[in-house]
């Protein structure tokens, strides 16, 4: 399975110029680190999974991490809004899927594509960020596609925690969710982030 290149200054330039143009979206300002992808990556059991779907991939510093995970003949689907980003991380791996497009239309999305159940969702969108609608919209949508048992692990950074956005967030995690946990922090990010896994 095909890894992915180092991060590069570019990543950061790129990421950087597309928060400029659309901070609520983007959210960071630089690629998560290696430690964070890694222990997001480990807090899911990814080696057993059949389908898989990245949300809001970037230029694919958590892929890098989930690839290796996934056993031969795993499904892996990635959905990423911003275009520049989407091309970039095709760029990057090239054998495998993105579609550009909203985690409000997820269900669409992995019907289109064939995909009926989904056994992880590693998620590196903002969610914080997003106004309510767009919020319950993502959730509903990947509450719908996560079959018995599914998970989404997805991250945060403290300053996160202190908008209004994260407070309505995590209210409506316990609302979609069986189970929400918040896993030990990663202080070797930049910013420290912690993880949150939310089981069906």
């Amino acid at each position: 399975m095909q890894n992915g290149q180092t991060k590069t200054g570019g990543d950061f330039k790129l990421i950087l110029r597309e928060f400029a143009r659309d901070p609520f979206a983007v959210a960071t300002v630089c690629p998560s680190s290696p430690f964070l992808a890694r222990h997001l990556a480990n807090s899911l059991d990814l080696a057993s999974a059949k389908v898989v779907v990245e949300l809001g991939p970037g230029t694919g510093a958590l892929t890098e991490a989930v690839l290796p995970r996934l056993r031969p003949g795993t499904r892996f689907l990635a959905v990423e809004r911003n275009p520049a980003l989407c091309a970039a991380w095709k760029r990057r791996y090239p054998k495998f899927d993105i579609i550009e497009g909203n985690v409000a239309n997820l269900q669409q999305i992995c019907a289109e594509q064939g995909i009926e159940n989904v056994d992880c969702v590693v998620s590196g969108l903002p969610w914080p960020s997003f106004d309510f609608d767009l919020q319950q919209q993502g959730l509903t949508g990947v509450q719908k596609v996560l079959g018995p048992g599914g998970q989404m692990a997805t991250f945060g950074y403290h300053i996160g925690l202190l908008m209004p956005g994260s407070q309505r967030y995590f209210k409506l995690l316990a609302e979609y969710f069986s189970r929400v946990e918040r896993l030990p922090w990663e202080w070797r990010n930049l910013p420290p982030a912690f993880i949150t896994r939310c089981t069906k």
